[in-house]
């Protein structure tokens, strides 16, 4: 089915064929956002007569029931109209759109219809019959919010539609799409329920509805989720709280009795510092700490192997739910640890670019639902960042996706002479109204200077006249001493001439009202503005590097800036960028089958250094040279420290240690 059609509609004799014509008229109408429901979703309301009745959602339209049950049960069909409205009422009431919207006797009859299903009715026509004026569409969009559970900050958006392009943009009303609602509400077969879709698709904010939901259902349920690092583990934990009040759950949350919020690996000391640490403590495990020579693999793999070992009749399960964000920074032997000790449900979200960007070889996606529709980045952005990410505009490519791939992550391919290819995307919903065909949503500039940075700011603030200092974040992309020196000079600059204060992320660690946020990498994972600025001294060809550059530069919701000290390379991605902006797509050349089996190997090298830690890695290098001098390897290893070689990037360690050691061992 298509990403923006979703069906809540329990199927039996009398809705089967009506179900069976609206999923047709989705497969042929893609872009059109339908949902069908009977009661509204996340909520416990239950009516008898739901069984012989679909309520038609769809944005730009009046809330359509449709009564199958005939003219004979006509009454009951009403009654029933009355109390899902009445219902309807008290969920706006609940989440304080009521005093925005009003009460029921004030929009039901401009934003509500009743049909009775005949069976020469077209859903085209049925739709075009109820299309709303353009006055009410706003509203209906948000009654529709409220009866898919996608909950939207009303305060904040208005009700009122927007004058200008940042805030029609800040104040769009979200709706999940059909993807996003499947998520959260489906009920999956499988044990390991993995979602996994392209930066800005709302992996995070899913897995938050998934937990709320969870949390809901069992008094009695232990649930872990967890991540990767320690930011973004901190930042989920004053997130959540946050969501709860916000979705109004009445529970109070059970901190490390019920729910546990934390990293992967943790502490000895602390059991609930990190699912390990946990699973250490409940099931006696020997704790590995972290050292040069540990990795995830090593750590996942030794506690699996533990649990094993357990007679079955002595094991127990440690947590019924696990939810993991940011999977692709996991070995699979974590997933499949976590599916031992989960009773009930293991959830996994994912980049699924950054996934099949380090899929060395073609394999199936084990993924149950995959979000291809970034809603956050303009989708010029997100072609650039893509295309600069794997080198597509450059002779020798960084990576190719098989064709399958490419459509999985929302391309269109188009093949012609001479190998070349032209990748296109949809539209997506966030932009379809606005007016952007004239407003360069990504912009490159030959200079990183402290003047030119605040120039630009000047512009953004001059062009658009609500911008507040939180909406913009400069996030400077080089690991280098000197970047704080230079952070220093343009926090200064923008106080003194802007009149902004400055957040520094990697002290502060989170956004802050009112305050310029200025970072490295390591503390924008799932933040998002409206304008972000990188900053980097030269654009490098390391795998790493690459998919920092590409997760960076789609952290924006309006536009994205990349300034560049060393232009050398340059010009042929604002070539690529050009083309972008004027035809919608990205023109490249496909690689020969001698180039992609090239690319295979790098990547299947980057792969095999994955399980390994980089001093294994080092000392592997160092056996195949024959360098055994331990302060001969401390000093090549201090020098690598210092250049812009990727850690693992096993071709240029090479060639640097041959390079030097020659004038370490004299």
């Amino acid at each position: 089915m298509t990403s923006l059609f979703y069906n809540h509609v329990k199927e039996n004799d009398l809705n089967k064929e009506i179900i069976s014509r609206f999923e047709t008229f989705a497969k042929e109408n893609p872009n059109q956002q339908l949902y069908l429901i009977t009661s509204p979703l996340g909520e416990k309301y239950d009516y008898d007569y739901a069984k012989n009745s679909i309520v038609i959602l769809s944005p730009k339209h009046k809330i359509i029931f449709l009564n199958l049950g005939g003219e004979e049960l006509q009454e009951d069909f009403n009654e029933y109209y009355n109390d899902f409205i009445e219902d309807l009422n008290s969920i706006s009431d609940k989440f304080e759109y009521k005093d925005h919207i009003g009460r029921p006797r004030e929009w039901k009859k401009n934003l509500t219809a009743r049909e009775n299903f005949i069976s020469t009715m077209s859903i085209q026509e049925l739709l075009e019959k109820h299309k709303l004026d353009e006055h009410y569409q706003r509203l209906g969009e948000l009654l529709i919010s409220l009866l898919i559970g996608s909950i939207n900050d009303i305060e904040k958006i208005g009700i009122e539609s927007p004058d200008t392009l940042l805030d029609k943009v800040k104040k769009n009303i979200i709706l999940f799409d059909g993807d996003q609602t499947r998520f959260i509400y489906k009920e999956f077969p499988n044990k390991t329920v993995s979602i996994q879709g392209l930066s800005g698709t709302g992996k995070t904010e899913l897995l938050l509805h998934k937990l709320k939901e969870l949390y809901l259902s069992d008094n009695n349920s232990k649930i872990f989720f967890t991540c990767h690092n320690i930011a973004l583990s901190n930042s989920l934990q004053e997130r959540i709280p946050h969501f709860f009040n916000f979705m109004k759950v009445e529970k109070q949350i059970e901190w490390d009795s019920r729910l546990w919020v934390n990293r992967a690996w943790g502490s000895a000391r602390d059991k609930n510092s990190g699912i390990y640490s946990y699973l250490c403590h409940f099931y006696n495990i020997p704790f590995l700490r972290w050292s040069a020579f540990t990795s995830y693999s090593t750590i996942f793999t030794q506690a699996l192997e533990h649990i094993n070992k357990i007679p079955e009749d002595e094991f127990e399960y440690a947590f019924d739910y696990i939810l993991i964000d940011e999977r692709q920074d996991f070995p699979d032997v974590f997933f499949a640890l976590c599916e031992k000790v989960a009773k009930r449900k293991v959830y996994i979200a994912g980049d699924i670019f950054q996934d099949i960007f380090e899929t060395a070889e073609k394999s199936e996606l084990n993924v149950d639902i995959i979000l291809n529709r970034c809603y956050r980045t303009d989708p010029r952005t997100l072609m650039f960042a893509h295309a600069i990410g794997m080198g597509l505009f450059e002779k020798k490519k960084l990576n190719w996706f098989e064709d399958s791939y490419w459509e999985t992550i929302g391309y269109k391919m188009e093949r012609f002479e001479k190998r070349e290819v032209h990748l296109s995307r949809e539209p997506i919903r966030r932009f379809e109204d606005l007016d952007v065909d004239d407003f360069p949503s990504m912009i490159i500039q030959k200079t990183t200077k402290v003047n030119s940075v605040i120039e630009i700011i000047k512009k953004i603030k001059s062009t658009h006249i609500t911008v507040e200092p939180h909406d913009i974040a400069i996030i400077i992309l080089d690991d280098k001493k000197s970047i704080y020196d230079y952070i220093d000079a343009l926090a200064n600059a923008i106080n003194k001439q802007i009149g902004w204060s400055v957040n520094r992320g990697y002290e502060s660690k989170n956004p802050q009202k009112d305050s310029l946020y200025i970072t490295n990498p390591n503390n924008v994972k799932g933040l998002e503005f409206p304008f972000v600025i990188c900053i980097t001294g030269n654009i490098q060809d390391t795998y790493k590097y690459r998919n920092i550059l590409y997760t960076m530069l789609t952290r924006s919701f309006i536009q994205s800036y990349l300034l560049v000290t060393d232009d050398k390379g340059l010009a042929i991605q604002e070539q690529g960028l050009a083309v972008i902006n004027k035809e919608r797509c990205i023109k490249t050349i496909e690689p020969t089958e001698k180039e992609k089996e090239s690319i295979v190997k790098r990547l299947i090298m980057m792969k095999k250094t994955e399980t390994l830690s980089y001093k294994d890695f080092l000392n592997n290098i160092f056996n195949e040279l024959k360098i055994t001098d331990n302060v001969v390897k401390s000093s090549i290893e201090d020098a690598l420290s210092k250049t812009e070689i990727d850690k693992f990037d096993r071709d240029r360690t090479v060639k640097f240690i041959k390079s030097v050691k020659g004038f370490y061992t004299k």
